[in-house]
């Protein structure tokens, strides 16, 4: 995969945002709050619409970012059918071709340097999920946090800065996940994290099912994942073009963590290390401690301590780049409950959620009042 066409999505991703951002941000520094329902066309559409209405055009494409979207596309339509609907509604909205929105779409991950951190563990009653994702400041605008709503699939609340895709979330059945980046050796066409994460959130269940989905993908470039589940199941899998392996918490753990780089003994060959973030292995080490000493005890006040955490670099502020913690999620399984703090965590209150518990109650009431005596 060439420079040019890394280049072309990180600079089309930036200026389709700020399009979007400059209409619908509430005051700055704050995510926008979307909400997208029906079936996967009807998602489509309606948000492209409302787009299109204040200013956003799809742009015309390179050849090779066409051609690379289709070899693409097979692998999507293979794992997530549902989704090129969502982008065909996007699309004709927006009163574009498909081939280009989809092919953008589909090349986002061929360079996207993000440096996130990720843990859940058992903490004897909850499962309790955290995670801070961390990117260059200019995309703070760019942010948004996702209720959807799918006729076909389960209830989320999930996080981006890419609309469609998604980069972590939390689901109806208590099932959670979180992508990070990881400097890959190659990319090959296959389905990127932003659509990966999306239909893991919108088609799982739980752990065993979001590791069927990730295990039989073609991966596009390398990524790490964290997924855990309201019934204590949670694993990271470690994925590249070339290979795929699941890491579980080591024994007696009950805790799990995942940043930048690829730790199972398998995997080490499938990481370019040279562009390893410099501070993934310090974020690694100081959670990996934090949630060992509290030996299975871990409360949301603990988790909050963790992501905000500055000697270790968890919460993350490199200035001289530009770059740190765009949002921050905990979340708790049982229920669940997601606390979203929409800026770096260690100045940023973490706000409880109530989107998705609402969400499902409103449903709940519409299948009762559409039953028939």
């Amino acid at each position: 995969m060439g420079v040019c066409l890394s280049c072309y999505v990180v600079r089309y991703l930036s200026q389709t945002r700020l399009v979007i951002c400059a209409y619908f941000r509430k005051k700055r520094g704050e995510m926008y709050h979307s909400r997208v329902s029906g079936t996967y066309y009807e998602m489509g559409f309606r948000y492209g619409s409302l787009l299109y209405r204040h200013g956003f055009r799809v742009p015309e494409v390179t050849s090779e970012t066409l051609a690379f979207g289709v070899e693409c596309e097979r692998e999507v339509k293979r794992i997530f059918p549902d989704v090129l609907e969502e982008m065909r509604g996007f699309a004709d909205a927006c009163h574009a071709p498909y081939e280009n929105l989809s092919s953008f779409i589909f090349s986002v991950g061929v360079s996207k340097p993000a440096a996130c951190s990720v843990f859940a563990t058992w903490n004897g009653s909850d499962v309790l999920f955290g995670r801070n994702y961390d990117f260059f400041y200019r995309f703070k605008e760019h942010s948004e946090s996702f209720l959807t709503v799918p006729t076909n699939g389960y209830c989320s609340v999930g996080n981006s800065d890419i609309f469609i895709g998604r980069e972590d979330g939390v689901n109806e059945k208590g099932l959670a996940v979180a992508m990070t980046w990881v400097s890959p050796e190659e990319v090959k066409p296959g389905i990127n994290f932003a659509l990966l994460t999306r239909c893991i959130l919108d088609k799982c269940a739980n752990v065993k099912e979001a590791l069927r989905t990730l295990t039989e993908a073609r991966h596009l470039a390398a990524n790490g994942y964290l997924v855990a589940d309201r019934e204590r199941d949670m694993a990271v899998v470690e994925a590249c073009p070339e290979k795929i392996r699941i890491r579980r918490p080591e024994a007696n753990s009950g805790f799990i963590v995942c940043t930048n780089q690829f730790m199972h003994p398998e995997m080490k060959d499938m990481e370019n290390v040279k562009d390893r973030p410099p501070d993934s292995e310090h974020r690694y080490t100081t959670i990996y401690n934090k949630l060992r000493q509290e030996g299975g005890k871990s409360t949301l006040t603990d988790a909050q301590k963790i992501l905000s955490d500055h000697t270790g670099y968890v919460c993350s502020h490199i200035d001289s780049i530009k770059m740190g913690t765009l949002w921050s999620i905990i979340a708790t399984l049982n229920k669940p409950s997601i606390y979203l703090a929409e800026g770096h965590p260690c100045r940023t209150k973490y706000k409880l959620d109530t989107r998705l518990s609402r969400a499902l109650r409103a449903r709940s009431r519409t299948a009762k009042g559409t039953k028939t005596p």
